[in-house]
């Protein structure tokens, strides 16, 4: 029976619908391919009919039962309706409680989906923390979500760009607030997690863990600041200690271009705005997320909301493809394993 990735809708006043309709039709001719596409069936509908985007689905569902039915049959592409929102009063690059709430109902759709073994993996774009606000909701991105519906709290968040599997201290903080978070315990137990998760496939564990330095460089032989010093060498010998292979600190300048050429298993960086910036200039177009600590893959475009470009038709879809096809890669070779 085809093994099925999971995509969830992201804000559907954005350009979300749109990039998802020219992603499925840029894999239309994978046979096998087998996607279920989460989200609302008004506004898939809508930007179908507004760009001129024909629909991809074979079957349109909305329950567990006729989805199970429609994977039966061996449809490619179905769509899982989560929400119906009211076109009548939507616009596009407007965010509402009722996008919000859109939002909110199909990650939970598409994990209800996963869990009963309709699907294998999961990939997203990104959501509206305003809408979510309107709507009601704590949660403010994917990983509260996913952190909610799935019941886990330790998730740890990979940015894969080409060789390079970076993994940040801290995210979603100001630089002030991540520079407060640079601490012996913080970085230890990160390495710990990291080094976990190194019974996955997907890890090359012949190769080290590098840490790198908060200082960006780390001038003239065997020099280093009073963070490199009393806090991050520390740590990386804790860990040593506990036979972990980690190596550093290394000046971001050195890391990312060793990293680049695959000479690390991982890297963890301090700051993780680092780590984004090296993913967009090593590999435009083809980084994305991969979140770890769940009970299934979870791939994240790397993209915006769109607002500004939604109902255009001129939304590039490349990141978006790059993140389906890492899903349904993962989803292929059991990563998990």
């Amino acid at each position: 029976m085809l093994r099925y990735a999971v995509l969830s809708m992201g804000e559907p006043s954005g350009i979300s619908p749109e990039v998802m309709l020219k992603a499925l039709h840029a894999l239309s001719d994978e046979a096998g391919a087998g996607i279920i596409a989460v989200g609302d069936e008004n506004v898939i509908r809508k930007a179908s009919a507004d760009l001129d985007i024909e629909l991809p689905f074979s079957a349109y569902v909305d329950s567990m039962v006729s989805l199970e039915r429609a994977e039966e049959l061996g449809n490619n592409f179905i769509f899982y309706s989560a929400t119906s929102i009211n076109i009548s009063s939507f616009s596009y690059g407007i965010v509402s409680a009722e996008t919000g709430k859109a939002v909110f109902e199909s990650l939970k759709t598409s994990i209800d989906i996963i869990q009963n073994g309709l699907g294998h993996t999961l990939v997203t774009y990104p959501v509206s923390s305003k809408a979510l606000e309107m709507a009601g909701y704590k949660e403010r991105s994917v990983n509260d979500m996913l952190r909610r519906f799935a019941s886990s709290d330790r998730l740890h968040l990979m940015i894969k760009s080409g060789e390079m599997n970076i993994f940040g201290l801290t995210h979603r903080n100001s630089l002030r607030n991540a520079v407060v978070a640079v601490t012996r315990e913080n970085i230890i137990s990160a390495i710990i997690d990291i080094d976990a998760l190194f019974v996955s496939s997907y890890f090359d564990r012949t190769k080290p863990i590098a840490v790198s330095s908060l200082n960006p460089m780390l001038p003239g032989e065997g020099w280093a600041g009073p963070d490199e010093e009393s806090v991050i060498k520390p740590a990386i010998e804790i860990v040593r200690n506990l036979g972990i292979n980690a190596i550093g600190p290394i000046a971001p300048e050195f890391l990312f271009e060793k990293a680049v050429r695959g000479e690390y298993s991982t890297i963890l960086v301090m700051i993780a705005n680092e780590a984004f910036a090296a993913a967009a200039a090593s590999s435009p177009g083809e980084s994305y997320l991969l979140t770890w600590g769940l009970p299934f893959i979870r791939i994240g475009t790397i993209a915006g909301l769109g607002l500004e470009m939604a109902g255009k038709g001129i939304a590039d879809p490349s990141r978006y493809i790059a993140a389906v096809r890492a899903g349904l890669l993962v989803r292929d070779t059991d990563a998990l394993a």
